[in-house]
C-alpha cells in the first residue's frame, strides 16, 4: 500500500495490516508524541486526511472498513475507534478536546457528516463564568445509519437511523444492506 505518512513526533506506533488498500488521495499526518494508529486488514482508504496533532491519543480502524473523509485528533488523550465493516463516504470526525468517539460495527456514514466531542469554544454562564458546554463522548452503536449533514451530539443506539442537526434517531430496529434491493 502506498500511503503518504508524515510522522514528525516521537514514540508513535503505526500498525497498518496487510491487505489495506488506498483508492484515492489520503494522507496520514502525526505531529505529536506517543500516539497509536491502527488500520485493520482489508480496509480501503479513499480520499481524505487522518491526522493526530497531539499526544497520547489513538485511532483504531477495524477490518474491512471503507474510510473517505477526515479523521482529526487535536487534543491530548483523545480516542477514535471505528468498528469492523464500517463505511464513511466523506464524513468529518474531529476531537478538539479530550474524549472518545466510538463507531460500532457495520455502520454506514454518508457525506457531509460532522462529528466532534466539543463545540471548539467555551460558552460561559455570565454571572459565574462557569463553562456550560463541556465536551462529551460520542458512541454510535452497531449497524447504524447516519444521514447526510447529520451533527451527532451524543449516543446513537445500535440498529438506528439518525438524521439532522443535531442528529436524532428517526427509526429504531433497522438493519441495512449495501446492495440496493428491489422496492416492494
Amino acid at each position: 500500500m502506498q500511503v503518504e505518512i508524515n510522522d514528525t513526533g516521537r514514540g508513535n506506533r503505526i500498525e497498518i495490516a496487510d491487505g489495506v488498500s488506498r483508492t484515492g488521495n489520503l494522507r496520514i499526518v502525526i505531529t505529536g508524541n506517543d500516539n497509536y494508529l491502527k488500520i485493520g486488514v482489508g480496509t480501503k482508504l479513499a480520499s481524505g486526511l487522518i491526522e493526530i496533532r497531539n499526544h497520547h491519543s489513538a485511532i483504531d480502524i477495524g477490518t474491512s472498513c471503507v474510510i473517505a473523509g477526515t479523521l482529526r485528533l487535536r487534543a491530548d488523550a483523545t480516542r477514535l475507534m471505528i468498528g469492523d465493516a464500517t463505511t464513511m463516504m466523506g464524513a468529518h470526525i474531529t476531537l478538539h478536546e479530550a474524549g472518545t468517539i466510538r463507531l460500532g460495527r457495520d455502520c454506514m456514514l454518508s457525506g457531509n457528516i460532522l462529528m466532534d466531542v466539543s463545540d471548539m469554544h467555551s460558552i460561559l454562564e455570565a454571572e459565574t463564568g462557569r463553562r456550560i458546554n463541556p465536551p462529551e463522548d460520542i458512541e454510535i452503536g452497531d449497524n447504524c445509519v447516519i444521514g447526510a449533514r447529520a451533527l451527532v451530539c451524543g449516543d446513537i443506539p445500535a440498529g438506528s437511523l439518525a438524521v439532522g442537526s443535531p442528529a436524532r434517531v428517526l427509526r429504531s430496529g433497522i438493519t441495512w444492506d449495501r446492495q440496493r434491493l428491489p422496492w416492494r
